[in-house]
């Protein structure tokens, strides 16, 4: 009796341990930070202001290649329009809560009111996880890279 009761005990500690059938480890900030940077821009290329409001922090800063920049209110107000991007070179890390991705994208579009098709520029865009929804916090766009 004594060692069915091992047995037993053994048997129940090893299924709840055991990870749940189809269980995934644990995201990369890679694998966390890519959708979320690819959101944002679509977001942006379909003028969702809706989306963006609840996307964006409200603590939300934009940093621009041209030396301007805006809080979300403004951001809202003045979006770029985005034809089309491509998203390289994504490196992300997390530490907690926040999750600073670190990429090149290629845009085609318009900002402040210039066309805008400079070729791959670095970008830098920076979420916080607030309970189960992440935010964009501050996103800069740098000088486009020269080939």
């Amino acid at each position: 009796m004594r060692h069915l009761r091992i047995v037993t005990l053994f048997a129940v500690l090893a299924v709840a341990w055991a990870p749940a059938s189809g269980a995934q480890r644990a995201a990369t900030p890679n694998q966390t930070a890519r959708p979320l940077v690819v959101e944002f821009f679509e977001l942006i290329q379909d003028r969702d202001v809706a989306g963006l409001r609840t996307f964006l922090s409200p603590a939300f800063q934009v940093q621009r290649a041209d030396g301007t920049g805006a809080g979300k209110t403004a951001y809202l107000k003045n979006l770029a329009t985005v034809r089309s991007f491509r998203i390289t070179n994504l490196t992300a890390t997390r530490a907690g809560a926040t999750l600073v991705a670190r990429y090149h994208a290629t845009v085609e579009g318009v900002i402040n009111g210039k066309p805008y098709t400079p070729g791959p520029a670095p970008r830098l865009s920076i979420f916080h996880r607030t309970g189960a929804r992440w935010q964009i916090v501050a996103h800069a766009n740098f000088n486009p890279l020269k080939g």
